[in-house]
């Protein structure tokens, strides 16, 4: 091997690198002993499934967000149109009725209280 490089075996000690290799073989060994590498693996699985949740938490919870933003802007729209259809609904109403009994009047307004997209009455 080159000098100085990983493979120059001359510069290195080769009864100590036996004694380091037997000493960590002596050492795995009691390891095995001690740890279940099953549960290791178990272990790491889970926690892989784990992170894989709170990834997908994360999605939901903006997509939830995304929805109730939706949801709010229907919301607005819906009153608008609500109120837009009510002007021109007793408006007509009104046209008509006077027309049927000239001299009366009527017209659409919503309960004391209550806005025009939670009802209306006569």
């Amino acid at each position: 091997g080159v000098a100085g490089g990983d493979y120059d075996f001359d510069a290195s000690n080769t009864t100590e690198m036996s004694n380091q290799l037997n000493s960590k073989r002596a050492e795995q060994e009691k390891l095995t002993k001690t740890i279940n590498k099953k549960v290791m693996g178990m272990i790491e699985k889970a926690e892989g499934e784990y992170t894989e949740l709170l990834r997908k938490r994360q999605v939901v919870e903006n997509d939830k967000k995304k929805i109730q933003r939706v949801i709010g802007e229907l919301d607005v729209k819906k009153k608008t149109e609500l109120q837009r259809t009510w002007m021109k609904v007793t408006k007509d109403f009104g046209s008509i009725f006077s027309t049927l009994l000239p001299g009366a009047s009527a017209k659409l307004e919503p309960p004391e209280g209550l806005e025009a997209w939670e009802g209306l009455e006569v």
